[in-house]
């Protein structure tokens, strides 16, 4: 089980000099985490002593505040840390972190990887520059969801999955289930399929399953880039 996590963090763009035996020193006594459907892998103002690297499976991050339901933050996949928390000493998950598809993942010990931070200033740059690119990035998802309307949100979305692609006909797969995937965007099932039926008119097609296809990418990108230039034009 050492063995997995080990090659599973070499794969992650912050671990990938790191040397084996050095890895093996972050990890914790369990270092491979068998996850469940619905399991909570900490939840919100716990003591943070570990961050996590999914292997496989996928985790709902969520705030939960009195009184309102669950605000849902993201959805992890393989390859995402989550727990950063854990790099402050005495501090709590900000978050609640649930397995939403069963899976297994890689546990570092907070208190060695800060250490070893402190020794390795190139790689807590690397850090520093991965976490600030997630930030980014939540930031700019949590905006979008403000400005956008649910047909927007999930026209951006398909382009981002997209990313890469060329060519006019293609089809992408969602990474999670409809549900999630509702959730991720900030609206009800129902919601998100009344938003697939409008997309349709722009030639974008989804069945049950988890496949889209979008019959003209390049149209469907120029939809969303007027879009942001037209947010851009409305920001003070």
């Amino acid at each position: 089980m050492r063995t997995e996590a080990i090659a599973s963090l070499r794969r992650h763009p912050v671990f990938a000099t790191v040397p084996e035996a050095d890895l093996s020193g972050l990890l914790d006594a369990d270092p491979c985490r068998v996850m469940r459907a619905s399991q909570m892998l900490f939840r919100q103002g716990d003591d943070a002593t570990h961050l996590y690297v999914l292997i496989d499976g996928q985790v709902e991050l969520a705030v939960n505040r009195p009184g309102c339901p669950a605000e849902v933050l993201a959805h992890l996949s393989a390859g995402m840390a989550v727990g950063a928390d854990a790099l402050i000493p005495g501090s709590r998950h900000a978050a609640t972190a649930q397995c939403v598809q069963a899976g297994h993942v890689a546990a570092l010990r907070g208190d060695a990887l800060t250490t070893y931070l402190d020794r390795n200033f190139d790689l807590m740059l690397a850090m520093i520059a991965e976490m600030a690119g997630s930030l980014h990035g939540l930031v700019k998802e949590i905006t979008e969801l403000k400005l956008q309307s649910t047909t927007e949100r999930l026209a951006s979305y398909l382009c981002g999955l997209a990313a890469g692609h060329r060519g006019r006909a293609i089809e992408v797969k969602l990474p999670f289930e409809k549900r999630l995937l509702a959730e991720r965007l900030g609206m009800e099932p129902a919601t998100l399929s009344r938003s697939f039926a409008k997309l349709r008119e722009i030639g974008v097609e989804s069945g049950r399953g988890d496949r889209v296809l979008i019959a003209d990418l390049e149209n469907l990108r120029s939809v969303v880039e007027a879009l942001e230039l037209q947010w851009e034009g409305d920001s003070p």
